[in-house]
């Protein structure tokens, strides 16, 4: 096969593309001496790109792919596009499929989607088929339960005396050997049982996401050309939020494309350094390939926010960074930037932050924007530990009660249908697009026929839940029901109340009866049936004596009585990637009080993560310190419009808060008695002060 060669992007080529992209012809140009955008464009060479919150990365590689798709020379060698996220997959797959030019991109030879859905795709699963391994479902959560559901009523008892967790069922050895078992000496009787279990598990088809990266490397380990292989059908790769990459995964996209033979594939990853917060606590991410590698280029300029909210946020970064405002986005609001605003509250008043921050937005944002806007409210920690004592706030729960965590958690498979489709009903509330209500409900279905015994229904993952379930249907008496059920969802728009549920439940045995055969009449197992229940969703609750404060699939509605808008609550991973008019950034607790312990970086006394010592050179912060920096710099980096926090009241002296005064920042303070604040106007606008 010959040489891969491609010619360089032309400036009319690069013109043509940002105006697909909807920026007219100088989207990409120079900006008051800035070209970094333009040498991104042109660049065809392997390298890193350092792209700030809101630099339109993604619009970026989107308007490159469209060039390169316009021009690509080769029918059986393609472009590979990895994310880190299934949320960043379909960003890229949505936008790339309405442009015409680079909807050939979808297709063969070219690969879009995550990283783990390549790994099974081109090694894995094909690894696994060729030993006779059966496939029956990739899925942590249920893979370890039905691996400790294996094990003797001893043997559990057993793991909670040395305080293991079902993850000691894990491996990362191909003998099943490995991972989480802390300090379990591996030739002990009870070390191999849990390893017995773990194989059991696995020969039955049942596989942890992870896993599947130690077949992957064992078929590299035993066939090396796999990888010379990969590297010729993909001679370009690109990775997109590549700073949230594990070890795991760096390691074997670097074995795969870079390392030992030659070529190795021109490799370009756009991600940015102070937004890794995926990594577990204390850990550091990729060790092996870090990114970024050698000298990067930086897109520092964001056309997402203001000068204003890059001031407040800029010094959390860990990696200094030259942030320029070239904000606000105006897609929803077209208005200029409101200055930062500092709710104050203690935990008597900790239930007034919401309610407050619903009556200044009134005062903010005229009918028309509130209507067009988006308005969150996030918390680094957003679960509550049930039946622990622990400060005020520790997470979500304490500013609101009925807040639910389940359903906003991105990247985990929901637990029952109702979660499925109460997830995508929110999102088709801030999107208006109902192809996110189709794509849950299919894959609801699928989970459904999973747990009910279907065989490798999800193994390949880059078709839409969808088409993927269409094709499993096929003509039969499934599809006729799941085309029924489909229209009765849209309707309801996901929400279905007891009567429609009643009503939809047969269509949904159907379709999972097709998917596990169609012989006879479908027997649910437990887990299936646990499925299938339909969660309570209380409409209201009682806040106040005199108020009701409306939470329906996490949304505060405001006013309670008369909403005008909606507020959206959820976890700070929950909203990565995501614009926001305004962003409300929660107290949460974690060892200490996050944003108190931010308290110098937001008055400005410090930036980075560096930390001086008594003696000698700085050293970095601890790890728990810069896990805490990188996740409040992804929170304050969401809003368009408007920045806010939420903060104990004690956390400050008067003179801290006259400073953060004069810095530009405006406080509410929601320990104040309401019949203490005087007259008001409709929009309660006395709560400000200055």
């Amino acid at each position: 096969m010959t040489a891969f060669t491609i010619p360089p992007i032309t400036d009319d080529e690069i013109a043509w593309a940002s105006e697909l992209m909807g920026l007219g012809a100088n989207g990409f140009a120079v900006i008051d001496g800035d070209g970094s955008r333009l040498r991104a464009m042109r660049s065809l060479e392997t390298c890193d790109f350092e792209a700030c919150p809101g630099s339109g990365k993604t619009t970026l590689l989107v308007a490159k792919l469209a060039i390169l798709a316009s021009r690509w020379p080769y029918r059986q060698r393609g472009i590979c596009v990895l994310s880190h996220t299934n949320a960043a997959r379909d960003e890229i797959d949505q936008r790339l499929s309405s442009t015409s030019p680079s909807a050939s991109l979808v297709r063969y030879p070219h690969f879009i989607g995550t990283i783990h859905s390549f790994i099974n795709e081109y090694l894995a699963l094909p690894w696994l088929r060729s030993k006779g391994n059966p496939v029956r479902l990739i899925d942590t959560s249920t893979a370890l339960k039905r691996r400790y559901q294996k094990l003797p009523w001893r043997l559990r008892t057993r793991m909670e005396k040395k305080h293991l967790d079902m993850y000691a069922l894990q491996y990362d050895q191909t003998d099943y050997s490995g991972a989480n078992k802390k300090t379990l000496s591996g030739d002990a009787d009870f070390c191999r049982a849990l390893e017995a279990a773990a194989r059991a598990g696995s020969e039955e088809g049942y596989l942890c996401f992870d896993e599947m990266f130690v077949w992957a490397n064992e078929l590299l380990d035993l066939r090396p050309e796999v990888a010379a292989d990969l590297r010729m059908r993909f001679p370009l790769v690109f990775i997109d939020e590549a700073q949230d990459n594990s070890e795991l995964q760096s390691a074997i996209l670097h074995r795969i494309f870079r390392q030992g033979g030659e070529p190795s594939s021109v490799r370009q990853r756009f991600g940015d350094s102070n937004q890794a917060i995926y990594a577990k606590p204390g850990a550091d991410g990729a060790q092996t390939d870090c990114f970024p590698s050698g000298e990067p280029q930086n897109l520092p300029r964001s056309y997402r926010f203001s000068q204003e909210i890059a001031d407040a946020t800029k010094g959390l970064g860990i990696v200094p960074q030259a942030l320029k405002g070239a904000g606000p986005a105006r897609g929803r609001v077209k208005r200029d930037a409101l200055p930062p605003v500092l709710f104050l509250f203690d935990d008597d008043s900790v239930r007034n932050v919401l309610p407050r921050y619903g009556e200044y937005l009134l005062t903010a944002f005229s009918a028309e924007e509130l209507a067009a806007g988006l308005f969150t409210a996030i918390a680094g920690v957003h679960a509550m530990d049930e039946g622990k004592t622990t400060p005020i706030p520790h997470a979500i729960g304490h500013y609101a009660p009925l807040y639910n965590p389940i359903i906003v958690q991105k990247e985990v498979i929901p637990t029952t249908f109702d979660q499925y489709l109460s997830k995508a009903s929110r999102q088709l509330s801030e999107k208006g697009n109902a192809q996110v209500l189709v794509n849950a409900l299919a894959s609801a279905l699928t989970r459904l026929g999973e747990l009910a015994g279907a065989v490798a229904v999800t193994t390949q993952t880059r078709k839409s839940a969808h088409r993927r379930l269409l094709e499993i249907l096929d003509s039969s008496a499934g599809e006729e029901a799941y085309r029924d059920l489909l229209d009765r969802t849209l309707v309801a728009e996901g929400k279905f109340n007891d009567e429609e549920w009643a009503q939809a439940l047969p269509l949904m045995m159907r379709v999972a009866s097709q998917l596990t055969g169609g012989a006879g009449k479908l027997v649910l197992n437990q887990e299936a049936i646990e499925f299938l229940a339909k969660s309570d969703n209380p409409q209201s609750y009682g806040a106040h004596e005199d108020r009701i404060e409306v939470m329906v699939d996490n949304l505060y509605s405001h006013p309670p009585h008369d909403p005008k808008f909606h507020i959206r609550l959820g976890s700070i991973h929950s909203v990565k990637g995501e614009t926001h008019t305004a962003t409300l950034v929660l107290e949460s607790f974690y060892y200490k009080h996050h944003l108190s312990e931010l308290k110098s970086w937001i008055l400005g006394e410090r930036a980075g993560g560096l930390k001086k010592k008594l003696r000698g050179k700085p050293e970095l912060e601890g790890s728990r310190m810069l896990g805490r920096l990188r996740l409040h710099y992804v929170a304050m980096t969401r809003p368009s419009h408007q920045l806010c926090l939420a903060m104990r009241r004690d956390t400050f002296i008067d003179d801290e808060l006259e400073r953060l005064k004069r810095q530009g920042w405006l406080t509410v303070d929601c320990c104040l008695d309401e019949s203490l604040l005087g007259p008001r106007t409709d929009q309660g606008d006395c709560l400000l002060t200055d």
